[in-house]
Parts: structure tokens; C-alpha cells; sequence
């Protein structure tokens, strides 16, 4: 290596030990119709308001949310994500780049990745998202009928059988 490949190489790999994108060590859990944060963040802590930060659907590339030369880049997002998502401004300018999506739907369930550019430098983290829906969510009116008959059903035979037995 020549003394300018060596300068050019340290130069780069300072430059990439900048800063880390970091996201949680476990899947967060959300129910159907509820508000999810998404955490993620710099480490060290630093400014992120010039910086280019993705948030994108990990295995179908669909883009969640896109802030870019310091405002949302709305129309760049799937459909399906309008108006939903947001990042929080506040914490911006101390690293936090948390995305909060409003009312959750199942199709939300999987894994998200917080993409992170500073001119050469990028850097990614992935969020887990499991998506529950709430009890009987899924429940198809004749359910609900059958178990209200079954249980009438069943309280009624006890009575009968009580009052044939006194």
C-alpha cells in the first residue's frame, strides 16, 4: 500500500466508526388498532436532523417512512402507510429516530430495518414487529351466534335437568 491508500483507508474506516444504528434486542409485541412506536437510535448520541434515515419493510423493500434533507418525504412511502407514520421530530436532534405508527394492522407483523446515510456512511437496524389481534378479533358473525346458542343451549339443558330432578 502506498502512504496515500493507507491515509485514504484510515480516513475511511474513522469516518465509518462514526456512529452506530441501534434498534431493540427483542421483537415488541403490538395489538390490532393500536399505536406502535418503533424504537431506534445513534450510539454514540448525535444530530440526526441532516441526516438521510429510512425506514423500510425488511423482506418485501416497501418503504415505511423516508426523512430526507430535514423533512418527511411522504410521497416516496407505500400507500399502505399514508398518513400512519410519523418520526418523532423531538428526538431528532439528540439521535433518536423512532418511528410511531398509528392504528397497527396485521399486515404491520414483521421486521423493519432503521437505514441510517451520512454521505458514505450507513448503517441499519432491525426492529421485529408481531402484530396480535385482540380476542374474537378475527371471530365471523355466525361464531359469535353459535357460541351464544351453544351456551343458552347448555344453561337451559342444566335448568331442565335441575327441575326434573327436584
Amino acid at each position: 500500500l502506498t502512504w496515500a491508500q493507507f491515509l485514504s483507508f484510515f480516513v475511511l474506516l474513522c469516518h465509518q466508526a462514526e456512529f452506530r444504528v441501534v434498534g431493540p434486542d427483542r421483537p415488541l409485541l403490538a395489538t390490532v388498532g393500536q399505536d406502535m412506536v418503533l424504537p431506534c437510535h445513534l450510539s454514540p448520541r448525535r444530530d440526526a436532523r441532516s441526516l438521510e434515515i429510512r425506514w423500510i419493510r425488511y423482506q418485501v423493500s416497501e418503504m415505511v417512512h423516508l426523512y430526507r434533507n430535514g423533512s418527511d418525504q411522504y410521497w416516496k412511502r407505500m400507500e399502505k402507510y399514508a398518513g400512519r407514520t410519523e418520526l418523532g421530530r423531538d428526538g431528532l436532534s439528540s439521535g433518536i429516530l423512532d418511528l410511531r405508527i398509528s392504528g397497527v394492522r396485521p399486515s404491520d407483523d414483521g421486521q423493519y430495518v432503521c437505514t441510517v446515510q451520512d454521505g458514505t456512511f450507513y448503517g441499519e437496524a432491525q426492529v421485529e414487529l408481531e402484530v396480535a389481534a385482540p380476542f374474537f378479533h378475527d371471530a365471523h358473525p355466525w361464531m359469535a351466534s353459535l357460541g351464544v346458542f351453544l351456551v343458552f343451549s347448555l344453561a337451559s339443558a342444566v335448568l331442565i335437568a335441575y327441575l326434573c330432578h327436584r
